[in-house]
């Protein structure tokens, strides 16, 4: 078994919204994301953020970090996947964890996420989802709240201590995920988009996700293995980021 390092830096990213932002702040500052025997660092990164947002970082008690991407007026997924990339490239950690702005971490995620990571698997949390669309993989749809202001905490503490198992399963969703730095920059990193007919970030015939995608050459090329952990829950909210 291979021996992990264990130091970890959790990264989000941010766009434009000042709800997301707060809620993002208070979900990596909460004592969830604390696991004895580890260094844990947290860290907010600006993709192409605009100025409020920007102004409001100055003042956090929080790490962060701004992207400007070279093609800023790319498909948003093609900058959101650039953005990731320079996420793992420019983390002082060994091993990074990426989540979106708009999801809500429950008692022991991280710590029953950490128990799987070993350098073979890519484990990925189970995801309670709002029902604003369908699931994936391993997702379940229950309501507890549709917006960042609007999140029922006791609804989904109720809701994750009766639905969490002590199991893992192949293939799931895609964040939140846990990588070696070192394996994420040596297979290339995500691609510059989703996969279509005609190339990557086109949108002319969607084929496949990026995330699929990267995930299929992990498991592929470096014969590592997608995995949910069914007892590492995140709520995901399934709102992106609005202008306000």
């Amino acid at each position: 078994m291979k021996i992990i390092n264990k130091n970890l830096e959790i990264i989000g990213l941010i766009f434009k919204s000042l709800d997301y932002l707060d809620l993002l702040e208070a979900q990596l500052k909460n004592n969830f994301c604390k696991i004895e025997g580890w260094n844990i660092g947290i860290r907010i990164v600006a993709n192409d953020a605009n100025q409020k947002i920007l102004n409001k970082l100055k003042h956090l008690d929080i790490k962060y970090s701004i992207y400007n991407d070279p093609k800023p007026n790319d498909y948003y997924l093609n900058r959101v996947y650039r953005c990731w990339n320079f996420c793992g490239q420019t983390s002082e950690y060994d091993n990074i964890c990426f989540v979106n702005s708009d999801m809500v971490f429950t008692e022991n995620w991280l710590s029953n996420l950490l128990k799987h990571h070993n350098g073979i698997n890519i484990p990925t949390s189970r995801l309670i989802e709002s029902g604003k669309m369908p699931s994936g993989t391993h997702g379940i749809s229950i309501d507890c709240g549709k917006s960042a202001k609007k999140i029922d905490i006791d609804r989904l503490t109720q809701v994750s201590r009766i639905i969490s198992e002590n199991k893992i399963l192949e293939k799931g969703l895609y964040m939140p995920c846990i990588f070696e730095k070192s394996r994420f920059i040596e297979s290339g990193m995500y691609p510059e988009g989703n996969i279509y007919s005609d190339g990557i970030g086109t949108l002319n015939g969607f084929v496949q996700s990026g995330d699929d995608w990267y995930f299929r050459k992990l498991e592929n090329q470096y014969n590592m293995k997608h995995i949910t952990a069914f007892d590492s829950l995140v709520y995901h909210i399934q709102e992106g980021e609005k202008d306000e």
